[in-house]
């Protein structure tokens, strides 16, 4: 029998001044999905479908950072953000090596399962490394499609997928596409693929990253009341937020994830520690205690 158990990071309301803006391209049109955080900080937000954005601000002399792929970052002052305008920019890839396709033969590899672990992790941005053996790859050259899967409490909660290179440091690198794949899934425990097969991506010699990020879009709020005693007992009511979907994660002795917050900066992923992994409360716990979690994502190499 599998489990899938929820653990929830919960937002609580402040009180701060709000700003409001909108981000467009030079032509005026709206930019949707922009990548907005205050500098320095691990607090942020996404544009909406219309460009539009709101975020809350308890200091108004920072700096806002925009970024979004096919555009340049941009840093602005957050009492001028009323309209920002992003310039267009020119990615430069590593040649992407076309080959004469033979009978089709595929092979899925990674760690998938239909059962998942809910854990935030305050992380809005989750890699997987992949690395396929020179032999694999002389047989499979070329990445088919990609399966993971989601854990929502909202209809239709959007994210983002893209794949990556890796850096020599090991971290993710520059993106293997400039497609924008922005998936929607469904409530609740879901399975998701995307089909890479017209792309005809060859699998870098270095291996790769399938990146999951979450998208701070009105969409996947979801918003959570409860009451509770307090230690006086006096019955006290808490609400918050989470922004859906959650990937499934899984664990695993090595160390092959990387994990990002709002503030654009990669880092290692590190191992999970349940206190008192033996008691009885934990014995469903005691799966993933001292193990690193990463996605659950499997992808199918084809020739």
């Amino acid at each position: 029998m599998k489990y899938i158990i929820y653990l929830f990071l919960l937002v609580p309301f402040s009180v701060s001044a709000q700003i409001k803006g909108v981000v467009v391209d030079e032509s005026n049109n709206p930019i949707p999905y922009v990548n907005i955080w205050i500098e320095n900080e691990n607090i942020g937000t996404t544009s909406e479908l219309d460009g539009t954005f709101s975020l809350q601000l308890k200091n108004q002399e920072k700096n806002l950072i925009f970024s979004v792929i096919g555009f340049e970052s941009k840093s602005i002052n957050s009492k001028e953000t009323q309209k920002v305008v992003l310039k267009s920019a020119l990615i430069q890839l590593d040649e992407v090596v076309i080959k004469q396709k033979r009978s089709k033969q595929s092979k899925e590899i990674g760690n998938y399962e239909s059962a998942g672990f809910r854990y935030h992790m305050n992380y809005f941005v989750n890699g997987i490394y992949f690395k396929v053996s020179d032999e694999e790859r002389m047989q499979y050259p070329f990445i088919k499609e990609i399966k993971f899967r989601t854990l929502s409490e909202n209809k239709n909660a959007k994210i983002r997928i893209y794949l990556v290179e890796k850096n020599e440091d090991g971290s993710p690198g520059i993106q293997l596409l400039t497609d924008e794949i922005i998936l929607e899934v469904k409530k609740g425990n879901t399975k998701n693929t995307i089909d890479f097969s017209s792309k005809k991506i060859e699998i870098p010699k270095e291996g790769f990253f399938v990146v999951f990020e979450k998208l701070k879009i009105e969409q996947n709020i979801h918003y959570i009341e409860y009451n509770y005693k307090d230690k006086n007992g006096k019955k006290t009511s808490y609400k918050g937020l989470s922004y859906e979907p959650e990937i499934a994660l899984l664990p695993v002795n090595e160390q092959i994830g990387w994990n990002k917050r709002i503030n654009d900066k990669w880092e290692k992923s590190s191992k999970t520690t349940i206190q008192n992994p033996n008691s009885f409360e934990n014995i469903l716990m005691k799966k993933y205690h001292n193990k690193y979690l990463i996605p659950s994502v499997n992808i199918t190499i084809t020739n």
